[in-house]
């Protein structure tokens, strides 16, 4: 490694013959003229007026690989860290070539710091600067002078920068003078560092930008699978796959979620935020026998289901299953989706119907549950297990029973739990005295019963409450509820129903008779028929209509049964009772088990001498898998321990044999039932 001070400037004039080249792994240009070029300016204007002619103005660390390569023997600096200084410099000098009084200047600039005036015009080593391949074409309209195509209006830090530079620089070449400006600029310094074949590029990659901007884990993720490529072959990795995943995700933080969900429908289990990146590549170096490019197809074609999923307009038959999926605007079970798609679209494991059926399954599931009002931190931990159960399952029994298969273990399995699907009885209690206008699936529910039947266009509908949020004496008395009896009761679905937005400004706090009268406007509504017709408008009218609702969304949605029991056997279904908590597990073939979720940890647990897994149960907080709860941690989602008595330990603490904690079915312990059997 060698590491020097240098002048920024002079760094550039220094590289006759190379080329500075920011890999395709880096970021776009990020500067922008407001957060650092301003200040770059005032910082350029103190150099211009410093009296001693001596002063400098430090910019950071400059850190590159230099490669040489082709038969040519090109020699190219690859940027590790300081691209946006190195483009900045660039935008700089080619402003400064813009603004040059006559000829002779701008060929000064040109030759010294912009291009290789001996490579030929057409050569790609001619330009001194060879930018991101997000960022190319913008800065070559630059490079080649043709400033009448720039599109002043674009989005593109490359532009709007070089516009800001071209203007400020004119105006402090006319208040100072062109060679006091070219002078203050070449006191621009950094420290570079050129890492040589010894260094580990990417690690410090990442403990540089650890203390800057934060990359995020797809960042990373890119820099980690291109930068021991060449240029060339990063650049064929962009535009034949990563172009791809950046036209699904509009931002790098949308990108990082959708990393997160594929490692959980590939491994079948979360990973936290915080140890994404490092979960990516212990997944990728596991693909021993695939290549990058079918590693990448893979990835874009997860990418495809997601947005298929979550973001395109849903059209076709199914349409109407993907608006329902899309209007819960939940990511809980987008691991559980991405496995079925690949079952469905790449592996022909399952037929079109079978898939979309799997969907109204997750449907049904998701709005029962936000209906009734229940917690989902359980639930969205807990679908990469359940498609990890349902693989294992569909593999033993066929997948052509895939549909129910769905059904037993997101439902059957959960019958008992936190995570059971709402009963129409517990849904009925919850729903009809609940706040439905404070949530915000109610309009999307009211509209869903209002199309059943008939298709209205609903974009210019909003929610009415019949009885008036603010109360007068003669609504009251209507209700007979006063105070917050009243208020109670004007939330309820029951009081709720779609009108145009004009009409609801006309209605405010008006009486029944003249809102029935405005409601009759808007009869086109099939819903305000039915309270066109009522004479009175009170409790019992909202009850009643509230059940009615009810049931509608019982229809719609109703309650599912799994048709067959998938067990794989009954009999290696283990369960441990003591110090007040209890576990289940299944003990696999090779004594590996399975902790249950809903399994609980013994609260005093490392207060034990002999424990020895507080780390490991700390680890299992951090990245999801133990929930803390008063009194001490529950398990949220299965995990496997590679022993019955590693599992022993890690609930209760201190160092146990297992076999004679565990017990099977008959309440016995293991040592004298299936350990003796084997």
């Amino acid at each position: 490694m060698e590491s020097n001070p240098r002048k920024l400037l002079e760094f550039i004039s220094g590289a006759i013959g190379k080329q500075f080249v920011i890999p395709v792994y880096q970021r776009k240009y990020t500067w922008t003229v407001k957060k650092q070029l301003v200040q770059l300016m005032k910082d350029l204007v103190e150099l211009i007026e410093d009296e001693t002619k001596q002063k400098q103005h430090f910019l950071g660390t400059v850190v590159y690989l230099e490669n040489v390569v082709g038969v040519e023997y090109k020699t190219e600096f690859s940027i590790v860290d300081g691209q946006q200084r190195i483009v900045t410099m660039f935008l700089i000098a080619h402003a400064m070539k813009a603004i040059a009084e006559n000829e002779y200047r701008t060929r000064e600039i040109k030759e010294t710091y912009l291009q290789n005036t001996a490579e030929p015009t057409s050569s790609r080593y001619r330009q001194r600067l060879y930018p991101s391949v997000a960022d190319g074409d913008d800065y070559l309209i630059i490079a080649e002078g043709r400033y009448d195509e720039l599109d002043k209006d674009s989005n593109s830090n490359i532009v709007k920068n070089f516009l800001y530079l071209k203007s400020t620089l004119k105006d402090l070449v006319a208040r100072y003078n062109f060679d006091q400006v070219l002078y203050a600029l070449k006191r621009f310094s950094i420290v570079y560092i050129k890492l040589d074949d010894r260094d580990n590029a990417q690690q410090i990659f990442e403990s540089i930008n650890s203390t800057g901007e934060r990359l995020t884990a797809s960042d990373l993720i890119r820099n980690f699978i291109m930068m021991d490529k060449s240029n060339e072959e990063q650049t064929i990795l962009y535009n034949k796959y990563w172009r791809r995943l950046e036209n699904v995700f509009v931002n790098s933080r949308d990108m990082e979620d959708f990393f997160r969900y594929y490692l959980a429908a590939i491994t079948g289990e979360y990973s936290a935020k915080h140890i994404l990146y490092q979960a990516f590549k212990n997944y990728w170096h596991k693909q021993e026998n695939i290549t990058d490019d079918e590693l990448l197809e893979k990835l874009v074609r997860y990418a495809g289901y997601f947005s298929s999923l979550y973001i395109k307009e849903p059209d076709g038959k199914y349409a109407d299953i993907l608006k329902d999926f899309q209007s819960v605007e939940s990511m809980m079970p987008a691991p559980f989706v991405l496995g079925v798609s690949e079952w469905y679209f790449h592996e022909h494991k399952i037929t079109e119907e079978q898939y979309y059926d799997v969907i109204k399954v997750i449907n049904t599931y998701q709005i029962r549950r936000y209906f009734n009002d229940d917690d989902t931190s359980r639930v969205s931990k807990a679908f990469p297990t359940y498609l990890k159960n349902v693989k294992k399952l569909a593999e033993l029994n066929g997948f052509e029973n895939i549909v129910d298969i769905v059904i037993y273990v997101l439902i059957t399995k959960n019958q008992s739990n936190k995570m059971a699907l709402p009963t129409d009885k517990s849904l009925r209690s919850k729903l009809i005295n609940m706040n439905a206008y404070a949530m915000k699936l109610t309009k999307w529910l009211l509209e869903k019963i209002e199309n059943s039947s008939v298709h209205v266009d609903m974009s210019d509908l909003s929610i009415e409450h019949i009885m008036p949020q603010t109360s007068t004496p003669y609504w009251e008395a209507k209700a007979g509820a006063i105070g917050e009896e009243y208020t109670e009761l004007v939330n309820t679905i029951g009081n709720l129903t779609l009108v145009s937005k004009p009409d609801n400004s006309k209605a405010g706090n008006r009486n029944f008779e003249t809102k029935k009268k405005i409601f009759k406007d808007t009869l086109h509504i099939r819903m305000n028929e039915a309270i066109y017709k009522q004479n009175e408008w009170n409790k019992d009218s909202i009850e009643s209509r509230s059940n009615f609702l009810i049931d509608e969304l019982i229809s719609m949605y109703p309650y599912l049964r799994s048709q067959g029991n998938y067990e794989q056997n009954e009999d290696r279904n283990i369960f441990l009772e003591e110090k007040g908590i209890k576990a289940m597990g299944y003990l696999n073939e090779d004594e590996t088990v399975v902790i249950y979720a809903g399994s609980e940890i013994y609260p005093k647990a490392e207060e034990i001498t002999s424990d020895y897994l507080g780390e490991t149960r700390q680890d299992l907080v951090d990245e999801g898998i133990l929930e803390k709860k008063i009194g001490g941690r529950q398990f949220i989602q299965d995990y496997t321990v590679s022993s019955v008595s590693k599992a022993a330990s890690l609930i209760l603490g201190g160092s146990r044999n297992g076999w004679d904690y565990w017990k099977d079915s008959n309440g016995i312990i293991l040592n004298y039932s299936l350990r003796k059997k084997k």
